[in-house]
């Protein structure tokens, strides 16, 4: 406690002995055009998404051919595997960790509503913090 009151008389000391400083005249000025600068500086990003509004129509465009060139064609034709061995998948298969899990009807609808529920708040959240 006691060396507490002697910080404290000994702060009181040192603020008597600095006094106190006078802004310059135009200090409010510079303070309000940094002000400005910084405001200028973050109003001059502007917003641009990694994919255009043309990217993705250029995706959809080829994942709907895709679509219809699989659903029009013989897949037997289209994707050969002969030459690749894929009997490892056999053994991967023959591990199944889930088969005792069983999901009621109603908690499968309650996920996929919430799921969707989610993506239409991340729409809107979007949508304001724009």
């Amino acid at each position: 406690m006691k060396q507490d009151k002697n910080i404290d008389d000994f702060s009181k000391y040192l603020l008597k002995d600095v006094g106190l400083e006078k802004p310059s005249s135009n200090f409010v000025a510079k303070v309000i055009n940094t002000i400005n600068i910084e405001n200028s500086k973050v109003s001059n990003v502007v917003y641009k998404p990694i994919i255009s509004k043309i990217g993705w129509f250029f995706i959809a465009i080829s994942f709907i051919g895709l679509m219809i060139v699989l659903y029009f064609s013989n897949t037997e034709s289209i994707i050969q595997f002969s030459v690749i061995d894929l009997s490892f998948f056999d053994k991967l298969m023959a591990i199944n960790i889930f088969e005792n899990i069983k999901l009621s009807k109603i908690f499968s609808f309650s996920f996929m509503l919430f799921s969707l529920l989610v993506l239409v708040q991340l729409h809107f959240i979007k949508k304001i913090l724009q």
